[in-house]
């Protein structure tokens, strides 16, 4: 009984623990779909403006590709986080494998969250290329169009050192390793289903 009574107590701290991490994956996820819905208007905002008539092909079709490439992975960011925060706690709380479901989720999530991570970067990056094109494409005078190109080019430079360095310190999101909350030695006591989907069932 008091051997039960541990594993039991055991397998409780650590889904405290994994619902910790569960919330910590899913707010990064509402923190990058609620930064590219504003970076998606003002991608948007872009797009829609008139080119004038006259301007050089090549930098057309380059201000253009920054600003769809920008939009378009700022789109894919926002219906991911909505389905991945919809769906994943469901799944991590009421999956049909118990304790092993809340793990697929977490490490399902994990993996999500770098390619949502390496899509939001790429995305600030062309909409720095966006807004580049754009002093060009309405240009005022050569001094100050390359300031201003100057000036972005430098803040992107500041931002992606920033970014590194902040990578170097402290990994990105704690991915800097394998390790997670789950307790290896619990795997023969996950193989628990939901007893609720079990009784009616029979």
């Amino acid at each position: 009984v008091h051997k039960n009574r541990v594993v039991s107590d055991v397998a409780l701290q650590q889904g405290a623990v994994r619902q910790k991490e569960l919330d910590f994956y899913t707010n990064n996820f509402w923190i990058f779909g609620g930064t590219t819905v504003i970076l998606a208007g003002f991608s948007l905002a872009q797009l829609t403006r008139e080119i004038p008539v006259g301007t050089n092909p090549a930098l057309e079709y380059t201000y253009l590709g920054f600003t769809t490439l920008c939009l378009s992975l700022d789109l894919c960011i926002v219906t991911w986080t909505v389905l991945v925060c919809t769906w994943a706690p469901g799944n991590a709380l009421r999956g049909p494998d118990g304790m092993t479901s809340f793990h697929e989720t977490l490490s399902l999530l994990k993996e999500e969250q770098m390619s949502i991570y390496y899509a939001f970067v790429v995305s600030i990056i062309a909409y720095f290329g966006s807004s580049c094109c754009l002093l060009w494409v309405y240009p005022s005078g050569l001094i100050t169009n390359l300031i201003g190109t100057s000036v972005l080019l430098i803040a992107l430079v500041v931002l992606l050192r920033f970014l590194f360095s902040l990578e170097h310190q402290v990994g990105m999101f704690g991915n800097s390793h394998d390790d997670d909350g789950r307790i290896k030695n619990l795997r023969p006591f996950e193989q628990v289903g939901d007893l609720d989907e079990r009784a009616a069932n029979e």
